[in-house]
């Protein structure tokens, strides 16, 4: 047996034969291509954020664009973005330059010397617990944050297990992923936290914080809140003597002797905060009246660029595989799910498939007719059926339930039994003369020659069972039995779009290893044979 191209070498050097190959090489490259691109623009769309998941990049724009990397930090560090942000930076350049499209005016505003860095660096280092408040916490739309992840392996190390932890905190967390810090309300005016163990063990953590975790509540900023909410959020209702010609919330400044200052030191300034604040400490040591705290991230960010890279690319993922591993076992039942699935349809449709060409009877294409009136059927027709019956026989909530449905296939069968009838029989009357006995003749002849076939029903038994949701839930909704896809739709109910692109294309892996794993097999199989 021997190979032959469908054309010669020779009449492969005619123009119009070179013209189709050329033709036929571009439609494959388009094709690959219309393949590929969406599965990069899911994969890098995974390594982003609320900042930049809409907008369809393959390539993510903070990879090569300082001001974009700049931008991802403020909104993960201030959890609102450019307006949060604001209300901290309190010069309007500074949130200018988060709108802007400029790294110029980036590295403009982080040219602070190493001294100026320094200095505010231990600025921040220095005041007391109550005069700043962790940034990287956990916002309204998002799945995790670096406070949370670093505050929950401070505690692994601190306590045995989860169950010590709820024993000492008086909680009933399931896994140590669902350990939250504790509110901060410092800029309530009658807040105060309530002095238990959590409360304790957070301000331990709290003051091992780096500067850069570091925002300080500034009566600045608390003032700039104050008459925004005052005004309903428009400068242009903010009478002039406030507002000293300032555009925006973020350029106002405290008016001190005002009756409107008067209301909010009655009302919105906390008598912690009177006295003693960032803004006096900073005017005390260095006579300026503004904290760079723009100019200061600004600064970490340029030094830092490689490593928060980094960080952002792969966040998403480490979610997702630590959500994945955590959660019940649906990496063990996906596994045991797709294997039974494979095993169960690779020995009974073969056998099936066998008995009626090797036997055929009067009624075999009735039979053939009936396996295939099967597939007019749409599996969901038939799930509400399956459960009522698995029902019955006690079998929801395990692997049989999830097996046994789609043990038989008719396609399957009608597949290889026309396969089977196109094997040369000179091969089974020789087994047969040997003295060969059939289960001799379908092991050692049929399966080897049906590998092609097998390959590939293998591979849709294992898409279909490792992408089974709807009849997966609906058999086995114990979530101890809950496999990989059903585990990750859960993630999907609260889970912004970056993080479910980075799920789907973790859970994907697994399909294109298995058909690399058997594309040879396969190939084989539509490969034109000709005898020479």
């Amino acid at each position: 047996m021997k190979d032959v191209p469908l054309t010669s070498r020779v009449g492969r050097r005619r123009p119009r034969a070179r013209l189709a190959l050329a033709a036929l090489y571009v439609l494959l490259t388009v094709g690959s291509i219309t393949m590929v691109f969406p599965f990069l623009l899911m994969a890098t769309t995974g390594m982003k954020g609320p900042t930049d998941q809409n907008d369809n990049r393959v390539i993510p724009a903070y990879w090569r664009e300082d001001h974009e990397l700049f931008r991802k930090f403020v909104d993960d560090k201030y959890g609102g973005g450019i307006e949060t942000a604001g209300v901290f930076y309190g010069e309007p350049q500074a949130v200018r330059l988060m709108s802007s499209e400029r790294t110029e005016e980036l590295m403009e505003i982080a040219a602070l010397s190493d001294d100026e860095f320094r200095r505010f660096e231990r600025f921040l280092l220095d005041l007391p617990l109550d005069q700043w408040e962790p940034g990287f916490r956990l916002s309204p739309g998002r799945v995790n944050s670096k406070l949370s992840l670093m505050y929950q392996e401070w505690l692994r190390r601190r306590y045995a297990g989860i169950e010590a932890l709820n024993d000492a905190y008086m909680e009933q967390n399931i896994i140590f992923q669902t350990v939250q810090p504790p509110a901060e309300r410092y800029t309530s005016l009658r807040w105060e936290p309530e002095e238990d163990l959590k409360w304790s063990e957070w301000q331990e953590f709290k003051a091992r914080l780096p500067a850069q975790y570091r925002v300080p509540i500034t009566v600045r900023g608390q003032w700039q809140h104050f008459v925004r909410s005052r005004f309903s959020n428009r400068i242009g209702r903010v009478p002039e003597e406030f507002r000293r010609g300032a555009d925006e919330f973020s350029s106002l400044d405290v008016a001190p002797g005002t009756p409107l200052h008067t209301e909010f030191l009655a009302t919105a300034l906390p008598e912690r905060y009177r006295t003693d604040n960032p803004d006096a400490r900073w005017k005390a040591e260095t006579g300026e009246d503004t904290l760079p705290v723009a100019e200061f991230d600004a600064a970490f960010v340029a030094k830092h660029k490689q490593e928060l890279r980094t960080e952002y690319s792969a966040r998403n993922y480490v979610y997702v595989l630590d959500f994945i591993m955590l959660h019940g076992r649906a990496i063990w039942n996906s596994i045991i799910f797709c294997l039974l699935a494979v095993i169960t349809q690779l020995t009974v449709n073969p056998i099936a498939a066998y008995a009626l060409s090797r036997y055929p009877m009067p009624n075999t294409g009735k039979i053939l007719l009936f396996l295939l009136a099967t597939m007019a059927f749409p599996a969901e027709v038939t799930m509400i059926p399956a459960f009522l019956l698995l029902r019955d026989l006690g079998l929801l909530n395990t692997f049989a339930a999830l097996v046994l449905p789609t043990v038989a296939s008719g396609f399957s069968i009608y597949l290889l039994k026309g396969f089977f009838d196109s094997l040369p029989r000179d091969y089974y009357e020789s087994g047969a003369i040997e003295g060969a006995k059939e289960s001799t003749l379908f092991w050692k002849i049929t399966i080897p020659l049906t590998k092609p076939v097998l390959a590939v029903i293998a591979l849709t038994a294992f898409m279909g069972a490792y992408g089974a949701f709807i009849y997966a839930f609906l058999v086995a909704q114990d979530q101890r039995m809950w496999t990989l896809v059903v585990w990750i739709y859960e993630l999907q109910t609260r889970a912004p779009k970056s993080v479910m692109m980075a799920a789907l294309t973790l859970a994907s892996v697994p399909t294109l290893l298995v058909f690399l794993a058997a594309q040879r097999v396969i190939l084989r199989g539509i490969i034109l044979p000709s005898e020479k």
